[in-house]
């Protein structure tokens, strides 16, 4: 199914035409060279949009070796990224992402569900990189960290 993702990376916007599947490892491969531990990327679009599809994508081309699944039921996941010398070697990204953390918020209610979830903890982790799904149900939380992070990359479809 055909797609446009439009991504917002500072003062950079960049589209992107999904054609096909295998065409989201080009918007993974640009994210990628872009992320920075300590940096959110939220994905926004419809149901069946590709945001846990492009997820995967990036958890597979950061060297997660485990199926990166969609955190709907669990609200989140966190995933190893493979060892920080291969990717310096000849993988993609930065030498310095070592932990993917993936939130899908479409199931938050209330943002003060978000405490059980711990995510400024979560975040400070060092080498984490959050991947973060629906993330108008939390703006609240989202604008907080922005003050300090000063780095957001947006998809929309």
């Amino acid at each position: 199914m055909p797609r446009k993702v439009t991504i917002n990376y500072r003062k950079t916007r960049k589209i992107i035409k999904v054609d096909d599947m295998s065409d989201w490892e080009i918007v993974a491969e640009f994210l990628i060279s872009k992320m920075k531990p300590g940096m959110i990327v939220t994905l926004q679009g419809d149901l069946g949009a590709g945001k846990t599809t492009l997820t995967q994508y990036i958890a597979k081309q950061l060297g997660v070796t485990k199926r990166a699944l969609s955190p709907t039921f669990a609200l989140i996941r966190s995933y190893d990224v493979g060892s920080l010398l291969s990717r310096k070697e000849g993988g993609r990204g930065t030498g310095d992402v070592g932990r993917l953390v993936h939130l899908d918020a479409y199931r938050i209610e209330d943002e003060r569900d978000l405490l059980a979830l711990d995510l400024d903890e979560e975040l400070m982790e060092p080498g984490t990189v959050m991947i973060i799904e629906w993330p108008e149900r939390i703006d609240n939380w989202i604008a907080k960290q922005e003050e300090l992070l000063k780095t957001k990359i947006e998809i929309m479809n």
